[in-house]
């Protein structure tokens, strides 16, 4: 069935040449065993040669093709098999059938030959046979050509989605830890992949606990790779925001009676939150998309945290690890957009930038990697004075810097940042007021002594 289906493709191709725009065949799909391989890429070569060429009005013409070819044609039956094919079919109405079947044959014919390889084989690649039938799965899905699309049927029933944009007062994907992220984002989108990144003890892993369960209670479930600790610690940092409980105290275990109270409401409100960490020893970029593809069946909001991008590896072998890291990163970005999922990144931060007289970090201090500041969607860089300066008038204060928006531009966000129990919490109006007149009055001050 599938040699007729490969012979009635090559047929209708030859008949209406335009019809490789919309094959999504490649050579590799036609039997092996036979020359079909060789004629479609023999025709596909002969239409880009040809199609354009002034006085061409037929890029499979026999004279073109014997002046071009000579001796190789009779590789795939002469001009005498192509006319063959061209006439055996009587429409190429059926074209998309047609290639189906042929692409259909070609998986199983795949993943027999990947079965026979498990049972023959010597020395089992199990990592090779995992992405072989992966690639099967993906070309299963690749039988549609979808291409452009006119813009009023991209919008058609928009309307809709505008209102429920609106019931939920501006967030549109999921909540993030900081109210002004939100309002400037509407939330973490769906495809979009936002990095984290901030120098060591800044508080890049509190952000993501803070932030992952601000997800979890806004209706997504929450799914944390957490390549640098144990998922024990992960969950205890979640014990301690939630419950306002000083890290110091869990990791001791000398709480007090108040303490215990707010350890066991803080479990009890875990208990309810769709919030699963992987701690997974070595884990690669291949077997996160893996869980990611799992998870997605299983959850239709879905948002994805990585601690942390630069050591995540890959069953791929690279001979540098800028180039591992820079795979990493666009594999990041295919997986948020082929699950359509949020994924937020941790990433490392140089050291140059604390070689400047000021600290805050910036896009060219990323570390490894120049790709992920073209991979993310948003780059969020975080600083706190006090970490320099312990006596600096913004003792507490966190600055959230987004340095890169794709979609909603640039700012600076301040949070207050309980270092003990790892809260980030929102600044009110009020508090950004008062905070902003210290400082003012300060730098005021300070302007006044060095007059002096």
């Amino acid at each position: 069935m599938s040699f007729e289906a490969e012979q009635a493709v090559l047929g209708s191709i030859l008949k209406n040449p335009e019809l490789l725009d919309d094959c999504y065949l490649r050579p590799d799909d036609f039997d092996p065993e036979g020359n079909n391989g060789l004629v479609f890429e023999a025709l596909s070569w002969a239409q880009e040669a040809f199609s354009n060429k002034p006085g061409v009005k037929y890029p499979f013409d026999p004279v073109l093709l014997a002046e071009h070819w000579g001796a190789q044609l009779s590789k795939i039956g002469g001009n005498t098999y192509l006319m063959h094919l061209r006439n055996a079919v009587p429409s190429t109405s059926n074209f998309d059938h047609y290639q189906k079947i042929v692409r259909e044959a070609s998986i199983e014919n795949r993943a027999a030959r990947v079965m026979r390889e498990v049972l023959n084989g010597g020395k089992l690649n199990l990592s090779s046979v995992r992405e072989s039938l992966e690639h099967l799965e993906e070309l299963q899905g690749q039988t549609l050509v979808d291409g452009m699309k006119k813009v009023s049927e991209v919008l058609d029933g928009h309307h809709k989605v505008v209102m429920a944009r609106g019931s939920r007062a501006g967030l549109t994907g999921a909540r993030s830890a900081s109210n002004d992220f939100n309002e400037m984002s509407g939330g973490h989108q769906k495809q979009d992949v936002t990095i984290v990144a901030a120098r060591p003890s800044i508080g890049k892993t509190a952000y993501i606990v803070n932030d992952s369960r601000s997800s979890a209670e806004s209706g997504y479930t929450v799914g944390i790779f957490s390549a640098e600790m144990p998922r024990v610690d992960v969950a205890e940092r979640h014990v301690c925001t939630i419950g306002g409980i000083d890290g110091k105290k869990v990791r001791s275990g000398r709480l007090t009676e108040n303490d215990w109270d707010s350890y066991s409401k803080a479990l009890s409100i875990l208990d309810n939150l769709p919030i699963y960490i992987d701690d997974t020893p070595g884990m690669t970029i291949e077997y996160i998309r893996r869980q990611v593809k799992a998870m997605k069946k299983k959850h239709k909001n879905l948002i994805i945290y990585i601690d942390y991008l630069q050591l995540i590896e890959s069953e791929k072998k690279f001979s540098q690890n800028a180039d591992r890291v820079n795979y990493v990163s666009k594999q990041l970005k295919q997986i948020a957009r082929t699950f359509d999922v949020p994924v937020i990144a941790i990433s490392s931060v140089g050291r140059k930038c604390e070689d400047r007289q000021d600290k805050r970090p910036m896009m060219s201090d990323l570390r490894e990697s120049g790709n992920i500041e073209f991979d993310a969607d948003v780059i969020m860089f975080l600083y706190r004075d006090d970490y320099y300066y312990p006596d600096t008038i913004r003792k507490g204060i966190i600055e959230l810097i987004i340095a890169k928006g794709r979609k909603i531009g640039t700012a600076t966000l301040e949070m207050v940042f309980d270092r003990k129990t790892g809260r980030f919490i929102n600044l009110s109006k009020e508090d950004k007021e008062k905070l902003a007149e210290r400082v003012r009055e300060h730098e005021q001050a300070h302007s006044k002594r060095r007059a002096v």
